[in-house]
């Protein structure tokens, strides 16, 4: 129980039902004796309402003997207020700072001492050296002479036979000893800290500042050529998910600054966006699924969800989406619907409450499609392949009805997809699908099929990319970009074992890329890759992100940027 800071309790009852003599223990804690206490029970019987401690009342009775006292209920000769004893028992002497009671007028009777004799009746100890009492006061000299007399203890400690309160401890320490000792403890730990803080940040400050300046460059510009960020190795912790996959988007704001967002997901399964412009030149990271934890709908990305991403830029509307799937292989997307001005803050698309169900780890794919005119904001294209084996395309203007791109009968179980924008004339509204094919048991062919105004008679559309590729598997992924006023693009494909396969459509014809060559950057083995459609290229190798720029003199060339996460 919590003690009052203004009147600290004086002593403690405890209580036992062994004998009238002990069935009332008082514990003192060094009591102000000018404060009215409880009243013992026998003066309470004789009508007292309050009571001041005097040494009798103070003292411990510890163990007495069963008999001590005739017949059940008596009460002892010096506690009889009719006793003799009681009567003309002598007081303490004057200084030891208890009042004199009305019992003790005499306060000769000790003259030696420092602790006032109890007339107790004839003792029934054995060999207690104590003298037998006849209900009169003992002699003084009994004890022989007292160390201390009352003047040598003041009175503001009990007497020395009466047993004191113990300190206080903590750990078998005094209270101020054992926070004295945790104040050097923290003040010692705080400085070894802040000397390896110092030591860590001097040794890695500059690979970490040439790796964020030189992160995210242009698509036909060479790398920074920055091996590794040494910091990334100086932990063994997991910080990206085994099996995450990667999706990229950019955009470019009013003031021609670029913009570029990363998707992937960390350790412990959630979303996160690593977003950069080429204004700070360096990345920062939403946690989206943390974002939304404490919202009425939180996110629960399924583990090794497909990402897909996609951005806006129609002045005065700047946003990014990203859709992922639940562990119902249900579409979910989220959204920063004001990317320009409020960055960090993102809130969940609900796609007009559309359900939207994939195929169980099946692949997703999104773009942004611009209207055929200026006059309206276009529309958000999500790619995905239905339980049934179909692939439909949904768009923003009409959620939840979807369209059939791709026929089941063409297309592979849990197949790759790719979507990127298509010029039609000046418009940029037309797109084009990357999905894989199935060719026999062990192969497939990677195939690409072009939206016309309606994906009616996709299948006379259709342009085969890579023949004999292994069949689908959960690290396989395809990826796309354009450059060059979108009359260039690279169709690329991560298969099983990490070899990347590819096309280049330079305006004319399309070009089949056997090898692609990562330049310069640390050593790769990607398990996850996309392009943004800026011609970036991202991947996921040995628990980082790494960013490369496509040569677009040479698109089987890629050169080191930097170091995305961590």
């Amino acid at each position: 129980m919590a003690q009052s800071p203004e009147r600290p309790p004086y002593s403690t009852l405890e209580v036992s039902e062994r004998d009238p003599e002990t069935y009332q223990k008082e514990v003192l804690q060094y009591p102000d004796h000018s404060i009215p206490q409880a009243v013992p029970l026998e003066q309470a019987a004789a009508g007292a309402t309050q009571s001041f401690y005097s040494p009798e009342s103070a003292k411990e009775v510890i163990n007495p003997p069963q008999n001590v006292y005739a017949g059940a209920g008596a009460l002892p000769v010096y506690k009889d207020p009719n006793g003799v004893v009681y009567q003309n028992a002598p007081a303490y002497p004057n200084g030891a700072g208890y009042p004199t009671g009305p019992g003790y007028g005499d306060v000769t009777a000790y003259p030696n001492s420092a602790y006032p004799n109890s007339a107790y009746p004839n003792s029934t100890y054995p060999n207690s050296t104590y003298p037998t009492s006849t209900g009169s006061p003992v002699e003084s000299n009994a004890y022989g002479t007292s160390p201390l007399t009352t003047t040598e203890h003041g009175s503001q400690y009990p007497p020395p036979d009466e047993k004191a309160a113990p300190a206080a401890t903590i750990c078998g320490l005094p209270k101020k000893t054992f926070f004295i000792l945790l104040g050097v403890g923290i003040v010692v730990i705080a400085l070894v800290a802040g000397l390896a803080g110092g030591l860590a940040s001097k040794n890695n400050n500059g690979s970490n500042a040439a790796d964020q300046s030189g992160s995210s460059g242009s698509s036909s510009g060479s790398g920074s050529g920055n091996p590794k960020d040494p910091a990334s190795t100086n932990s063994t912790e997991k910080l990206i998910l085994d099996n995450s996959k990667i999706t990229a988007s950019n955009w470019t704001d009013p003031n021609g600054v670029v913009h570029r967002t990363v998707f992937f997901q960390d350790a412990y399964n959630s979303i996160i966006a690593r977003r950069w412009d080429s204004d700070s030149k360096s990345w920062t990271t939403n946690n989206l699924t943390e974002l939304m934890a404490a919202t009425t709908m939180p996110l629960n990305p399924q583990p090794g969800t497909p990402l897909a991403s996609a951005s806006m830029d129609h002045n005065p509307t700047f946003e990014t989406h990203v859709w992922f799937t639940d562990p119902g292989n249900i579409i979910r997307s989220m959204a920063s619907f004001d990317a320009l001005n409020r960055p960090d803050s993102w809130d969940n698309d609900t796609l007009d409450g559309a359900v939207l169900e994939t195929w169980p780890g099946g692949q997703l794919a999104a773009m942004w499609q611009r209207c055929w005119g200026a006059d309206c904001n276009g529309t958000w294209v999500v790619a995905y392949q239905r339980p049934e084996g179909a692939i439909k395309t949904a768009n923003s203007s009409t959620w939840a009805t979807a369209t059939v791109a791709v026929e089941s009968r063409d297309v592979a179980a849990n197949s790759s997809l790719a979507i990127i924008p298509q010029l039609r004339g000046p418009w940029l509204d037309r797109l084009e699908l990357v999905s894989e094919r199935v060719n026999s048991d062990r192969t497939g062919s990677m195939r690409l099929t072009n939206y016309n105004d309606t994906w009616n008679g996709a299948d006379q559309r259709v342009t085969e990319l890579q023949s004999d590729i292994p069949l689908p598997s959960p690290t396989q992924q395809f990826a796309a970009t354009k450059w060059a006023n979108w009359t260039q693009g690279l169709y690329i494909a991560l298969l099983k074992g990490g070899e990347i396969q590819g096309n280049h459509w330079d305006g004319r014809q399309m070009n089949a890329i056997n090898s692609f060559k990562f330049n310069s950057g640390p050593e790769n083995n990607f398990t996850a890759i996309a392009m943004s459609p800026d011609a970036m290229f991202y991947g996921i190798s040995n628990d980082e992100i790494l960013e490369y720029s496509l040569d677009t003199n040479d698109p089987s060339n890629f050169n080191y940027v930097g170091r995305v996460f961590p």
